[in-house]
């Protein structure tokens, strides 16, 4: 690549022309002191805790499913190997590896789509533009679970991760088989369950295709599958590809030559030596004293403030511990929620706040127990007065209280207001999240956003 070549690239990613798509081998872990794939090696793990064979499984792309091959041939369910896999990722304490980092680093950059189902993406964002705070927006595609971007790229107001191939998750919503494959790259040639936001801006902006690891086959859908026309009529805009295993595949090579000549495939390296030498010019371009504008419009200025159509959580005090857990995962799945940390109750100041935020919800969650029903004067009463007067101006066809309720209060408890005693009541018993729960309260979130982005066009 020329000097000419990263020149334009690094104006194209200042004007926001830009979207990397990010694949398996930008992934390297340490290992005992020594750098391997990441996936592979949840490959390796997963099969040790199946009880499969884990030797000579393949080194790079392919792992996994030679896994699932192999769980498959002694009898076993494939549904059964989904949670197991979640429960891996869930544990292993995986740093964001260093590829990560960079392309993060590089504030432009809006839109990230990864054929990963991983989460190390949207941490590395939110490590490098929001001081670890959970504000990176997720979507995640499946063949069940069609997601599309709830906004064209220009107005969206954060950074955002889009998993091409779904999210891991215990239920066979992300891609693990090449018969997963399959059916995602069928889902989305579907007209009626394609995202067809997410495929106009790919269409309208380069891509950059780092470390996917794809097959002849599927790279050649890949690259075809957002554009509106054929790729030899394709012009204007280059695409790049950097990967080590189609930089080797003559038979594609010699495809793209003839029929997407637009397509340039990287030379110099792997995806990680593209994105090391991307990174470094760009570090040169935009030293880091000149590059540190954290996205504070992003990010409240103060406790009581709140990212506007987040989840507002209302509780007692003594409640705390479960409404903790309930919103870390709630945000795991990519929901924005608020509630008041500090429980402070400092007079009018701090009141017309709560009801600001309030009256900016999206969804109103009164986290109803035992402890909600005492005679004591205590300010989650205020706050469910104010939800049950913002109620009444929200549409019928759309959702906004959703009473949960983590212990064995009674769904007839008079000290419970009668309109939170006539809906169903959500149920999280002993901290433990429902994920069906924390996949409506997803769904329900996405439809507020969507509405909000259909108001403001």
């Amino acid at each position: 690549m020329s000097d000419l070549f990263w020149d334009q690239l690094l104006q194209f990613i200042e004007e926001g022309r830009v979207v990397p798509i990010v694949g398996q081998n930008l992934l390297t872990v340490d290992v005992d002191g020594r750098q391997v794939l990441l996936y592979p090696y949840l490959a390796e793990r997963l099969a040790r805790y199946l009880g499969v064979p884990a030797e000579d499984l393949p080194a790079a792309a392919g792992a996994l499913n030679e896994v699932a091959y192999r769980f498959l041939a002694e009898g076993n369910d494939i549904e059964d190997l989904y949670p197991v896999l979640k429960a891996i990722v869930a544990k292993e304490k995986i740093p964001v590896p260093e590829p990560l980092r960079q392309l993060a680093a590089i504030r432009p950059l809006k839109l990230f789509v990864t054929s990963t189902f991983d989460g190390l993406l949207e941490t590395a964002l939110n490590e490098a533009r929001f001081g670890g705070q959970p504000r990176t927006k997720v979507y995640a595609y499946s063949p069940n679970a069609v997601q599309d971007l709830e906004a064209p790229l220009d107005d969206l107001d954060r950074p955002a991760v889009f998993h091409l191939f779904g999210r891991v998750s215990a239920v066979p919503d992300y891609v693990v088989t090449d018969e997963d494959l399959l059916e995602f790259v069928h889902s989305l040639q579907s007209d009626s369950r394609r995202p067809h936001l997410l495929f106009d801006e790919l269409n309208r902006r380069q891509i950059l295709v780092l470390g996917s690891s794809f097959p002849d086959w599927l790279a050649r859908i890949f690259l075809r599958l957002p554009k509106r026309e054929r790729l030899l009529m394709a012009r204007g805009k280059t695409d790049v590809v950097a990967d080590d295993r189609l930089r080797e595949d003559k038979s594609l090579l010699r495809f793209l030559q003839r029929f997407s000549s637009r397509t340039k495939v990287f030379q110099g390296g792997g995806a990680v030596e593209f994105v090391a030498e991307l990174h470094q010019r760009w570090t040169e371009r935009h030293p880091p004293e000149a590059d540190l504008l954290v996205e504070t419009s992003e990010r409240p200025s103060s406790p009581l403030d709140m990212m506007p159509g987040a989840v507002f959580l209302s509780y007692a005090s003594e409640d705390r511990p479960v409404v903790e857990a309930l919103k870390e995962a709630l945000e795991s799945a990519g929901v924005d929620v608020w509630f008041d940390r500090a429980a402070l109750q400092a007079g009018d100041d701090y009141e017309a706040k709560i009801k600001r935020n309030i009256e900016n919800c999206s969804l109103f969650v009164p986290v109803l127990s035992r402890s909600t029903l005492t005679s004591r004067r205590r300010f989650f009463r205020i706050e469910w007065d104010h939800a049950l007067r913002i109620a009444v101006q929200v549409p019928p066809t759309m959702r906004f209280l959703v009473p949960v309720v983590i212990d064995d209060t009674p769904p007839n408890e008079p000290a419970i207001p009668e309109k939170f005693r006539q809906l169903h009541w959500q149920r999280v018993e002993a901290g433990k999240v429902d994920p069906d729960f924390v996949s409506l309260m997803r769904q329900l979130f996405r439809e507020y956003q969507k509405a909000l982005a259909s108001a403001g066009r």
